[in-house]
């Protein structure tokens, strides 16, 4: 594994990171909290209900 890999000593691992980036990048260039749409997704998750798609949100 190379040390540039932002922590992750995994293909998993580096596969989550890049998507949890991905969600946070998509979130900040439409105005939207990170916080509040992983918090959103992480709530749905675990209710087992659908989560939010969001690379279609719109800031409220």
């Amino acid at each position: 594994m190379r040390k540039i890999c932002f922590g992750t000593n995994s293909y998993r691992g580096e596969q989550y990171r890049s998507r949890l980036l991905s969600v946070v990048e998509t979130c900040k260039q439409r105005g939207l909290s990170a916080l509040d749409v992983l918090s959103e997704i992480a709530t749905a998750v675990t209710r087992k209900q659908p989560y939010p798609d969001v690379f279609n949100l719109l800031p409220c």
